[in-house]
């Protein structure tokens, strides 16, 4: 049997046993267990992770694994290890009674072949999630009240500041202190961009060509340069400051009302940031709680709202002026991979539209040296594609990645065909041996049988692998046929299609699209 172990690693608690000891006590429970019928072990591992996340690398590998067949048994420590979440975990379990996987929790012992022991396997999910639940609440209710007090709650510490250790009360806690070097340079950038009126845009390109960059050495992005001109960290605490963030909808903090903000102290907001998935997302104003900071400001009060009120203004329409060229969206240069932006220049009797790398225009040549080129030179290549395919519907297979087709029905009858053999030989083995039972031969019959019998299972395992394989083939199939009958219509229908029509089915037929100056690479 081919054994699957899971370890997962909460982060809620380093008292939890460590990834290393759940895979040592899972493989001593199936080495003792299941001595004979082991063929291999596959490792799958999360660390970090709570239970009611299912977006874990490592659980995702499995459950791709278990839809494959390549294992026979999954092997946990505990139950709450594979999920703390008892719909998620009764989804899996689902997914292995339907691929005919044994499933194994070392701890709980629980025999899931009998109807009480499912009963008690669904009974202890319920707890594991009514304990994470538990933990959740109190581990947020502690930063929330961390906060109240104004103190900083976890995390890398805001531009301008460094983490600093403080004890209130006998107890350490951590706020954060102003980095003095670091805190010039941002207020300098502040300066900057309100003195020149800059766009984030405008500010971006300035800075790279006075080579002006991060702490770090790179090029600021418009991403970086939004966190610092927004950041609500440094700003003084006063009461227009207040106003700002009450009529942006943010919910104020009781403990600190607007006429105890004197701006002696920075402003400390809670749940602003989104989850780790999305590290550019804000929450929404309305999910924020803002109050009074332990630490001390560095940006005026009058500076902070004149930056942010210039971001107001620079809103614009991004409302389309001009057509959507064909591969806007889809479009990546072949060199460095990085999508491609659409740029137009106005002449005096028409607009000109072109593709451009927003790598090299970012960060400059010696990182990407791909050249502008007119949209209407790319897009009429795809479309050329587009009209061989109407043509041919079989020229699709040039597009279409692992064109190379196998006949797996007639795989599937020769290895039905060789299990039919292998049977019958192991029937004639088993007839000789009874035969000449007090033989000296008849322990290498028996050697032989065995022998005879694991190639048997292997060859079913065979099969199975390749009805999976065909079911993949099957799918490209349809998927390249479905493809070619939006291509007809997208070219049919072509001179009817708005650009933004267009640009939508493009969107849905191509799977990746890349240029390298020359050549357009498709693949659909």
């Amino acid at each position: 049997m081919r054994f699957a172990i899971y370890m997962r690693k909460s982060i809620y608690s380093d008292k939890s046993d460590s990834v290393d000891n759940q895979q040592r006590m899972c493989r001593d429970y199936v080495e003792f267990n299941f001595k004979n019928c082991i063929k291999s072990f596959e490792i799958y591992s999360d660390e970090g992770f709570t239970g009611g996340n299912m977006n874990r690398p490592g659980l995702k590998r499995l459950l791709e694994d278990i839809k494959d067949r390549i294992i026979d048994a999954i092997v946990v420590y505990q139950l709450d290890r594979l999920s703390r979440n008892v719909r998620d975990f009764s989804n899996i379990y689902t997914l292995l009674e339907e691929n005919n996987i044994m499933f194994i929790s070392v701890k709980e012992n629980i025999d899931t072949t009998t109807p009480i022991g499912r009963a008690m396997m669904y009974v202890t999910m319920v707890f594991a999630q009514v304990e994470r639940e538990n933990i959740s609440a109190r581990v947020a209710d502690n930063l929330l009240c961390l906060a109240k007090k104004g103190l900083w709650v976890g995390g890398n510490p805001p531009y301008g500041y460094k983490r600093e250790r403080i004890e209130i009360n006998g107890k350490i806690h951590v706020s954060i202190a102003i980095d003095p070097e670091a805190a010039k340079y941002d207020e300098w950038i502040f300066d900057t961009f309100l003195e020149n009126n800059y766009s984030l845009q405008r500010m971006e390109t300035a800075f790279k060509k006075q080579n002006i960059r991060t702490v770090n050495g790179a090029f600021f992005s418009t991403s970086q340069l939004h966190k610092i001109l927004t950041m609500p960290y440094c700003v003084e605490t006063t009461t227009e400051v207040y106003d700002y963030f009450s009529n942006l909808g943010c919910r104020m903090d009781p403990g600190s009302p607007r006429e105890i903000w004197d701006g002696t102290h920075g402003v400390m907001v809670y749940g602003r940031s989104t989850e780790k998935t999305h590290k550019h997302k804000l929450q929404p104003p309305d999910k924020w709680l803002v109050c009074i900071g332990y630490h001390k400001p560095f940006i005026s009060a009058k500076k902070w709202l004149a930056v942010q009120e210039q971001f107001r203004q620079n809103n614009f329409d991004k409302t389309m002026k001009y057509d959507i060229p064909l591969l806007k969206g889809v479009l990546r240069c072949a060199k460095c991979g990085c999508l491609m932006a659409v740029s137009r220049k106005k002449t005096k009797y028409s607009v000109i539209s072109h593709y451009y790398c927003t790598k090299r225009m970012r960060q400059g040549m010696n990182v990407c040296d791909a050249r502008w080129t007119k949209c209407d030179i790319i897009d009429d290549k795809v479309l050329e594609v587009f009209q061989e395919i109407e043509a041919d519907p079989q020229i699709i297979q040039k597009y279409v990645s692992n064109t190379h087709t196998i006949d797996y029905k007639k795989k599937i009858k020769d290895l039905e065909k060789k299990i039919i053999q292998l049977r019958t030989k192991i029937e004639r083995l088993v007839e000789s041996i009874a035969e000449i039972e007090n033989s000296a031969a008849a322990k290498y019959i028996v050697k032989q049988i065995e022998k005879e019998d694991l190639n048997l299972a292997a060859t079913r395992r065979e099969i199975e692998e390749t009805k999976i394989e065909a079911k993949r083939q099957q799918t490209k199939e349809d998927s390249s046929e479905k493809a070619v009958t939006e291509i007809a219509h997208f070219m049919h229908n072509l001179n009817e299609l708005s650009s933004s029509e267009k640009n939508k089915i493009i969107h849905e037929v191509i799977k990746e699209c890349t240029w390298d100056g020359k050549t357009v690479f498709l693949m659909l």
